[in-house]
């Protein structure tokens, strides 16, 4: 699976999406990037981003009436993997030692969220 950067505003625009699930309106994802991410965007600029997510294959459009709903093409989980993979080959080289000596680092998370990243990691693998 090919996953395309997103800029800052479409990623709020598809974490909102994510948020509210599956046929998601643009009244809705406007209403929660105004309120949680602290944005004045009106319908037109979500709107924008909405369809740059369309064509770079995130969402796919429909229409139930007069209304447009959003189907995602593209799991939070998925979108996530493909990042954290990313930033590993970019940042680190593929080096997977480095990778982890950065996500331990006391910089990156408090004990209390490295110690659980390692009760999980030895929980699930």
């Amino acid at each position: 699976m090919k996953v395309n950067g997103l800029t800052e505003s479409e990623k709020i625009t598809m974490k909102c999406v994510w948020d509210l699930g599956e046929g998601a309106r643009l009244a809705h994802i406007m209403e929660v990037a105004n309120s949680r991410y602290k944005k004045n965007w009106k319908p037109q600029t979500v709107s924008t981003f909405l369809g740059k997510l369309v064509r770079k294959g995130f969402l796919e459009q429909y229409r139930d009436g007069r209304y447009f709903y959003y189907h995602i093409l593209v799991s939070r989980h998925d979108y996530r993997c493909r990042m954290l993979r990313d930033d590993l080959d970019f940042w680190d080289d593929g080096d997977v030692d480095e990778f982890v000596s950065e996500l331990m680092d006391k910089k990156t998370f408090s004990i209390a969220q490295r110690t659980e990243i390692l009760k999980m990691v030895s929980k699930k693998y």
